[in-house]
């Protein structure tokens, strides 16, 4: 039974073999057989019997011989259907070899309808010999795949119509396409694994085909992976899948595939964040080359969950920063140039940057100190700390791998001493690397660094204390020798390129302690190096300096208040110690200190001299805040406050002295401070001296006298300073030696040569000048110090002093020495000294008197000098009144006059100098201001007599009196003079006692106009509060209370009281407020007069409220706090907290504070009431209330919770944009922060959680207002603009909850895009011409597309779904239809085309009503706007249906044809190149319609419509073959258009025809004539075409005649047609048009040509011609443009010239020779000799006698005799002319010599004709003349040629 079934099997496949080889030598039967009978065969390869396999083998062995012929196409489908069902590997094996065979002999279709049985189940063929074989198949089938338009309905299913349902179908393709995409094929001298070094040999086995480059894929490899890439991007593979194969694309040289592959990276959706991808793309880094990890880092570096990956990140670290000595195996891994180098480290620094940023946030991040040692390896091997020659690129990666470090050592787990030896390694690098662009990075790592050593660290470490300060005085220039620096620091090796002091300032501030000695050093000498003339400081080092000195700033910092640095330790160790960075450790005790000179000054040698006085003040400053301790407060002006407080307060000078007088500080270190003082000041030529002298000054005056003394003897070495010609220096040189040379400790003796020294100076100084005069001033200051110094220190009184009063009172000599005496003299007074005599020269009346006429010009010394005068005068020198007014005579009465008198002095800064010397005079010692004048420790108190209590008294009833005045001078000077006796005077019992009156007077200064009396007023009250005992702290209180609540004390003005000036207080409606009733109307806006008389009674005159009042500073804010407040308070003090006056503000801040102690449990509990109360103010009249209101609801609103507010918020933001088009500038500046608030809140909201019930309550209120016709529609520019902008902002963040108002917003968005537009913009668009319109609308079309509106509007579209599209879809109609400008219409096509890209599915519904819609847009008058219509309407194409296809197709073709103007024309042109460019496949599909319709817009005579139809033309077709195949098409429409009464059509179709017709003829080149249908369907509209009367370019219409005529020879064979041919070629000649007449002559010799019958029409030409050659013979051609006339008629005479001379019949040619040749020569002889006709001949009568020699040459009957025609043809060749015409003319003129002489002797001019030997000895002499070697070599020929000639003859 076996052995039957075997028989039969072998029966079968022997029978097919015998029906193969009865066909094997007939190619189709053999075709068609092996369609029915290959795979049957095929399969019986897997028949279970040997023989019938042997003989299956044997047969398709044999049959491989006989399908060679291209014609024969196996079955590839059912090969490939038998290759996928069956399991056998022989039979698999057997369809890939025949599948491979015939694969390229299929149709493009075919191959496209085997890809979806191709590819499903080819996840089976992985791991097999087969796969790599079978998917060059699916390779190259996919080379003709058509990918859908991405984003379609066709995309969406492709996946499945493809075949790649399965996912391990499509996984499996994705990965082979990735590795296809990272072949490369081998050079001639390659083989593939040299080609592909990094590949793994089977996955290279699947592709490394012998014979590759007979393949099909591989020579157009380029071309499939681009088309790869698109598939990637296709439906066909999920993002998953098509993510790596797209990445490796990304990566790929060609620039189309990487572009491709970007965009795919770009939508996809793939996780940066699954770790198993990131594994996947660190081990694809470990194995490819340079180039793809660059890619893959790139996106590494997106991904957080890499970070966490240590191993890993350390494996790509030493992989890419691998050496070119390291490399050894990995040499292929290397990057294979410079350029591939760079961009993989520009990527890895990238990654490292985001590891260093993302890297410490994760657990378990430990590798930062081992990429830290990387970076600076890698920074190392460009050399350090200067680079080797380096690029460009690689000076970028020096910076990048500076920051890498800085980034990473934030996070850095390293010991503190790795770290610090990685700051040295950064301040090496700063100070000597000269890249500039590593600077910054360099600087930003070392600051980076400073936050993982914490001063606790810092202060402990000698190693970062030694880097630091060496650093700090590195210099190249430093006069230090190198030991005293570590040894790490050298001077060898690169230059010092710039300093790193900022740094190190820095360093030493934030890793050294506040209190560091050390670091305080450093801050000093940036400080002071910086002021230094010449150094090269930075004002940032400066600063840096400032901020490291500055306890305040620390404190902000750190949020703590610091520990001071110990000023004893400052001065032992700036000043008592050598400080080098090798040694700078303080000595063990004071008296190891060297104070001498040199010794103080030896760490300020050289540039750092300047830093001495900082060094000074900054001790002091230390000094005075350890003195004071918790008594001062730092604040931000901290050192100013001091310095006042110093200068001014007696009691902070009695705390500094008695600090410094403690037994437990040692006089010595103060002591070594001022040495160091004097020792710099007595520098010569120094700008330290002046500086120095003061901190001097201002530490001694404070010091203990005993201790002063060991500095006494120091006087002497002053008095050249006295002397100096600057003048501060002689001022404070002059304090100083009198503090120091009155001191007891000096000899009595030498204290008096002293003064007697400096009496010499400035005796006869009246007439001294220059340096004298100096000398002089600085003497007469320096006695006057000293003698006075000497009664403080209780020396006796020398009783023969000559006092130099003339200086005082004489008006001749210099000025300055008057200005020093009377610094001098009040010096002397204020010790009992110089009292001038009652009678004399210098009695005391003529010194008050020229006093007193100083002062009232405002001289402030003079008012000094008068006080200080009256403490000198004696009690008993004043006689009591007669009238009991004590300030009425007497000397002290006649002082205190004149300066009462002074208070018409207006300059306020001389009234306090007044007051000053009031005090004086008043008080005398008992002042303070004359306490603060004792600058030494005084030994005794007679000199300090006390106050004149009656006196004192009379001037303060005076001061009282004065402050109740109308006069407004003297009331400001009484107020300002009554300060100041409470200020220098209230601790003293007379004045205690009547603070209550002094109160009672500053509250009535409050309401005065004067803002500084104001000032001073407030500033006075709070004084008396401060000033007052406990009892009378509380007596004060109760005063101010009545005179708040109007029970005691009370302002008494009355309704009319004037209490502002007009227009002070603009209330808005052109009126102010000016008085007392205005102010109380507005304050009865709270309702309850009990309030009013409670607190307002005052408060309520603005002028309190205006001023920097001490509400809150002397009582109110207890008296406010204990009464009760009534709720309805709140609203309107609320609202005064933000009224526009900030002084107001303020103030009822003060009160808020008084009032509510709990200012958010306030808020809550009347929220809506005070937001009712604002929303209503905010409308009201006056403007300070709306302006106040607005800042008081931002305010109000801010932080809270949205459902507190909700019910208000619509009528919040009506209000605030109502009040945005306010009449007050101010006004509305405060509504649009309001608004912006408002605004931000709501983003803020949305960017929080925009799906939050909040967020959409939000939206629902707000939106519908915004978008309403108070919104963006609204009619104010402001109004509308800011709400516009609110819903761009909402649109951005608004996300899901948009849904609901997308289809309101977008149409109100579109229309705003007009209506924002400048009015410039339309302006200067009306102005402008046609040209300037076309850049403006491009310009406009720009901004709407860049516009923030677009954007909002596409925020919008990006959350549209179905829903949202019903809705829209109609308003986005009409808005279509009823938009007016320009920017809206642009917007609208935006709108379109992004719908129909990203929502095709749901706007399909509406898809065809909007692309009928777009039929009118696209003619839209504004070319920006029917373009971007035309844009829309491609994209509408790719949805809607194949008959609305068709229907739009035709309609463009109608609107063409249909057109009136060429404008309308254009813009259909640009709709049908947009559907070509953005819907190609669509335009493919409607072909048939479109394709005509290019081609015949293609020939428009506009310009720009020619152009854009050709475009469309060459993209989508481009060759004569696709005119053939749509020329009834062409032909139809060209019918159509010369039906139209349009002619600009007409001759559209006119020339499409004659291009049709020439293209027609040209495709019939192979086959040598137009097909009989082609010519039945051209020539009858080719003849309408022809017959068209003349037409500008007609004559290109006419060019396609002679190719019609010669490809059409079938149509010639009817007698009429060969008539009329014949008639249209003499007709067109015969035209009148000169210019069409040109191109005539030249079409009927060719159609002459062309035609080839034996009918001669040569007489016909020359009728024809010859009156237009003797026209231009004889000069009678009349052309209407003289400018052309030479030219055209040239041209003429040209063509007909050659007319004649080729218009002969071939034909009758070769049968009469002679007759025709005849003919020829003598019609044209009478013109050749003519000289115009010169130029005509040489041009063309050449080739013409060539050509006509050939063929009479190929003559069929020898004529008889010759009759003279040859001589006739050789003497017209001007060979006696040989020089004549060009080279190449020379050249023609000898060979047609040569075809002469050889027609002759093929007897085509008949026998014995003339003798031609004189013509042939012609020639040879033009030989022996011709010089150019081929016209020369033409001779000769010819000559040969004619002695042949005669030979035969």
């Amino acid at each position: 039974m076996a052995e039957s079934t075997a028989q039969r099997e072998l029966q079968l496949v022997e029978s097919v073999e015998f029906k193969i080889l009865a066909v094997a030598n007939k190619e189709q039967k053999l075709h068609e057989l092996l369609q029915r009978y290959l795979p049957p065969v095929i399969l019986k390869a897997t028949s279970e019997h040997d023989t019938v396999r042997a003989r299956v083998i044997q047969i398709l062995g044999r049959l491989k011989t006989f399908i060679q012929p291209p014609q024969i196409i196996l079955p590839v489908k059912a090969l490939v259907q038998q290759y996928k069902s069956q399991g056998s590997l022989v039979v698999k094996h057997l369809d890939l070899s025949f599948i491979e065979h015939s694969i390229e002999r299929l149709d493009d279709y075919e191959r496209r309808e085997i890809l979806p049985v191709a590819l499903p189940g080819i996840s089976q063929d992985i791991d097999t010999p087969r796969a790599g074989p079978f998917f060059l198949i699916v390779l190259r089938l996919l080379l003709d795949a058509q990918i859908p338009p991405r984003g379609s309905k066709d995309d969406e299913a492709f996946r499945k119509n493809v075949g790649l349902d399965d996912p391990k179908d499509a996984h499996h393709v994705a990965h082979m396409i990735g590795l296809f995409i990272r072949l490369r094929t081998p050079t001639t001298s390659q083989d593939w694994t040299q080609a592909n070094p990094n590949w793994e040999a089977r996955s290279l086995d699947l592709f490394a085909v012998q014979n590759w480059s007979s393949l099909k894929i591989y020579q157009r490899l380029s071309e499939l992976k681009a088309k790869l890439v698109a598939l990637l991007a296709s439906g066909a593979f999920t993002d998953e899948e098509k993510f790596f194969p797209a990445l490796l694309a990304a990566s790929s040289f060609d620039n189309r595939v990487a572009s491709a592959a970007e965009e795919i990276i770009k939508r996809t959706s793939v996780s940066l964040e699954d770790e198993a991808l990131v594994t996947k793309l660190f081990e694809a880094h470990a194995t490819l080359p340079a180039a793809y990890r660059t890619r893959i880092l790139n996106m590494l570096a997106k991904s957080s969950i890499s970070t966490t990956m240590s191993n890993r990140i350390m494996d790509i670290v030493n992989l890419d920063f691998m050496s070119d000595d390291a490399a050894g195996a990995q040499v292929s891994l290397q990057p294979s140039s410079a350029l591939e180098k760079t961009k993989l480290h520009k990527a890895l620094f990238q990654y490292l940057t985001w590891v260093a940023r993302m890297g410490p946030s994760k657990d378990d991040f430990t590798i930062a100190p081992q990429l830290i040692h990387k970076m600076t390896a890698y920074v190392n091997s460009q050399g350090w700390p200067s680079p080797d020659n380096i690029s460009n690129d690689q000076v970028q990666l020096r910076s990048r791998a500076y920051e890498t470090i800085g980034m990473l050592s934030r996070s850095a787990d390293m010991p503190v001493q790795e770290r610090l030896q990685l700051a040295q390694w950064l301040f090496d690098s700063l100070l000597k690397d000269p890249t500039q662009e590593a600077v910054v990075n360099i600087d930003g790592a070392l600051s980076t660094l400073t936050a993982n050593v914490p001063p606790e660290v810092g202060d402990k470490s000698e190693y970062l204390q030694t880097m630091l300060l060496s650093y700090m005085l590195w210099d190249e220039d430093y006069p230090m020798d190198a030991k005293n620096f570590p040894e790490y620091m050298s001077k060898k090796g690169p230059p010092i390129v710039r300093s790193t002091r900022h740094a190190v300032v820095k360093w030493a501030n934030q890793c050294l302690s506040f209190s560091s000695v050390l670091g305080r050093w450093i801050d000093i000498l940036a400080i002071g190096m910086g002021s230094a003339q010449g150094q090269g400081n930075k004002n940032d080092v400066v600063e840096q300096g400032h901020k490291g000195l500055d306890p305040w700033t620390y404190r902000v910092n750190n949020d703590a208040t610091p520990d001071l640095p110990d000023w004893k330790e400052m001065v032992v160790m700036y000043f008592g110690t050598r400080i080098t960075p090798a040694s700078f450790s303080q000595p063990g005790s004071l008296e190891e200190v060297n104070d001498t000179p040199e010794s103080l000054h030896r760490n300020f040698n050289g540039p750092y001299l300047t830093a001495v006085p900082v060094a000074l003040q900054y001790i002091k400053r230390m000094m005075f805040l350890s003195a004071l301790g918790s008594d001062f407060q730092l604040e931000p002006n901290w050192m100013e406050k001091l310095d006042s407080q110093i200068e001014t307060s007696v009691s902070i000078r009695e705390k500094i002295r008695k600090y410094l007088k403690n037994p437990d500080i040692d006089n010595g270190f103060w002591l070594l401070y001022l040495n160091a003082c004097l020792s710099g000041a007595l520098e010569k030529d120094s700008q330290i001296v002046e500086p120095c002298l003061r901190c001097f000054i201002d530490v001694a005056s404070l010091a203990s006298g005993g201790g002063l003394g060991y500095l006494a003897s120091k006087a002497e070495g002053l008095i050249s300073l006295v002397t100096s010609n600057r003048k501060e220096v002689r001022h404070l040189a002059a304090q100083a030696f009198g503090m120091l040379a009155a001191h007891p400790i000096n000899d009595e003796k030498l204290v008096t040569d002293w003064k007697s020294k400096l009496q010499q100076i400035f005796a006869g100084a009246e007439k001294a000048v220059g340096s004298d005069v100096n000398a002089a001033e600085g003497a007469l200051m320096a006695f006057g110090y000293l003698c006075s110094r000497s009664v403080y220190y209780d020396r006796p009184r020398t009783q023969d002093i000559t006092y130099p009063t003339n200086f005082l009172i004489s008006e001749t000599g210099p000025s300055s020495l008057h200005e020093a005496a009377l610094e001098m003299f009040p010096q002397l007074w204020a010790a009992g000294l110089a009292l001038p005599p009652n009678e004399g020269d210098a009695d005391i009346s003529k010194v008050m008197g020229r006093l007193t006429a100083q002062a009232k010009k405002g001289i402030e010394k003079a008012i000094f000098a008068l006080g200080r005068l009256a403490i000198s005068l004696e009690d008993s020198n004043d006689q009591p009144a007669t009238d009991g007014n004590l300030l009425a005579e007497g000397k002290l009465g006649s002082i205190l006059k004149e300066l009462f008198a002074l208070h018409e002095l207006k300059r306020t800064e001389v009234q306090f100098s007044v007051g000053d010397a009031i005090c004086a005079a008043v008080a005398r010692w008992d002042s303070n201001s004359v306490k603060l004048g004792l600058d030494v420790d005084a030994r005794n108190e007679d000199f300090q007599t006390g106050i004149r209590t009656d006196v004192a008294k009379a001037v303060l009833d005076k001061l009282f009196a004065d402050c109740k005045t109308t006069k407004p001078s003297l009331l400001k000077a009484s107020g300002i003079w009554l300060f100041c006796i409470v200020q220098y005077c209230s601790d003293l019992p007379e004045i205690q006692s009547r603070l209550r009156e002094a109160q009672t007077a500053f509250m009535r200064l409050l309401s005065a106009r004067d803002e500084l009396v104001q000032e001073t007023a407030s500033r006075g009250l709070s004084l008396v509060y401060e000033r007052g005992d406990a009892d009378l702290k509380s007596t004060l209180t109760k005063d101010l209370v009545s005179a708040f609540t109007g029970s005691g004390t009370q302002l008494k003005v009355e309704e009319d009281t004037e209490l502002f000036e007009a227009g002070a207080l603009p209330t808005g409606e052109g009126k102010s407020i000016t008085s007392y009733k205005d102010i109380v109307n507005l304050a009865n806006e709270v309702g309850d007069q009990r309030l009013v008389y409670k607190f307002m009674s005052l408060a309520a005159n603005a002028a309190t409220w205006t001023t920097r009042s001490a509400f809150g500073r002397f009582g109110l804010s207890n008296i406010l706090s204990e009464s009760e407040v009534d709720p309805k308070l709140y609203p309107k003090l609320y609202r005064y907290r933000f009224d526009p006056n900030p002084n107001v503000q303020r103030s009822m801040d003060d009160i808020w504070k008084a009032l509510v102690k709990d200012s958010g449990s306030a808020l809550d509990d009347h929220f809506d009431a005070i937001l009712q109360d604002l929303l209503q103010s905010i409308l009201g009249k006056e403007w300070r209330v709306r302006q106040a209101s607005c800042a008081a609801i931002s305010d109000l609103l801010q932080g809270r919770p949205f459902a507190q507010y909700e019910a208000h918020y619509q009528e919040v933001w009506a209000k605030a944009l109502k009040v945005l088009d306010d009449v007050k500038g101010s006004v509305r500046e405060a509504a649009l922060k309001l608004c912006m608030a408002l605004s931000t809140g709501l983003v803020r909201q949305l960017e929080e959680n925009n799906s939050s019930a909040a967020a959409k309550a939000m939206m629902n209120e707000a939106l519908p207002f915004l978008t309403s016709e108070k919104g963006m529609e609204s009619s104010v520019d402001d109004v509308r603009v800011f709400a516009t902008i609110t819903v761009m902002k909402i649109a951005k963040r608004g996300g899901d909850a948009l849904r609901p108002f997308i289809p309101d917003m977008v149409p109100q968005l579109l229309g705003l895009l007009s209506t924002i537009e400048p009015e410039q913009i339309n302006y200067h668009y009306q102005r402008a011409g046609d040209d300037s319109r076309d850049k403006i609308d491009r310009l406009r079309s720009q901004m709407v597309n860049q516009s923030p509106i677009s954007e909002a509007i596409e925020n919008c579209l990006r959350f549209v779904d179905e829903d949202v599209m019903t809705s829209l879809a109609p308003k986005l109609t009409a808005t279509i239809k009823t938009a007016i400008g320009m920017p809206t219409k642009i917007g609208c096509s935006r709108v379109l085309t992004t719908l129909f890209t990203r929502h095709a599915a749901d706007i399909e519904p509406f898809s065809a009503e909007l692309l009928k819609l777009m039929e009118k847009q696209i003619l839209d008058k504004n070319d920006e706007v029917s373009q971007a219509y035309a844009r829309a309407a491609a994209y509408i194409m790719r949805v809607v249906s194949d008959a609305d296809k068709s229907r739009f197709s035709r309609r463009l073709v109608e609107m063409y044809v249909q057109a009136e103007e060429e404008s309308r024309r254009q813009k259909i042109a640009d709709v049908v190149l947009s559907l070509a460019k953005l819907s190609a496949d669509h335009f493919t599909a409607n072909e048939t319609e479109l394709l005509p319709f290019a081609y015949l817009g293609l020939h428009d005579i506009d310009e720009y419509t020619s152009k854009v139809f050709k475009e469309v033309w060459e993209q989508h077709a481009g060759s004569s073959r696709t005119v053939v195949r749509y020329a009834p098409e062409i032909v139809k429409l060209a019918d159509g258009c010369l039906e139209t009464t349009q002619w600009g059509l007409r001759h559209t179709a006119a020339f499409t025809v004659g291009a049709m017709v020439a293209d027609v003829a040209s495709a019939s080149d192979a086959t040598g004539s137009i097909s009989d249908a082609n010519l039945k369907l051209l020539w009858p509209i080719f003849d309408r075409v022809l017959a068209l009367k003349t037409f500008p370019g007609k004559e290109k219409v006419l060019e396609s005649f002679p190719k019609f005529v010669e490809k059409g020879a079938s149509l010639r064979e009817d007698p009429k047609i060969a008539a009329q041919i014949q008639k249209i070629a003499l007709r067109e000649a015969k035209r009148n048009n000169e210019e069409y007449r040109v191109h005539a002559f030249k079409a009927l010799w060719q159609f002459i040509q062309a035609r080839n019958s034996p009918d001669d029409m040569l007489q016909d030409v020359i009728t024809i011609v010859t009156p237009w050659l003797d026209d231009f013979a004889e000069d009678k051609m009349e052309i209407d443009s003289k400018d052309t006339k030479e030219d055209l008629a040239s041209k003429t005479a040209t063509n007909g010239f050659q007319a004649i001379a080729r218009g002969y019949s071939r034909r009758q040619l070769q049968s009469e020779p002679s007759t025709v040749l005849a003919k020829i020569v003598d019609t044209l002889s009478p013109y050749m000799s003519n000289p115009k006709f010169f130029a005509i001949k040489r041009e063309v009568w050449y080739d013409a006698v060539v050509d006509a020699m050939q063929a009479a040459a190929e003559q069929s009957n020898p004529p008889g005799k010759d009759n003279g025609a040859s001589l006739k043809f050789l003497e017209s060749l001007d060979v006696e002319q040989a020089e004549a015409g060009t080279e190449g003319q020379r050249v023609r003129r000898a060979e047609a010599i040569g075809a002469v002489a050889k027609a002759i002797q093929a007897k085509a001019f008949g026998s014995d004709g003339p003798s031609i030997a004189a013509f042939e000895h012609q020639v040879q002499i033009a030989v022996g003349r011709e010089r150019a070697l081929k016209p020369q070599r033409a001779l000769k020929e010819a000559a040969e040629e004619l002695g042949k000639a005669m030979r035969s003859s």
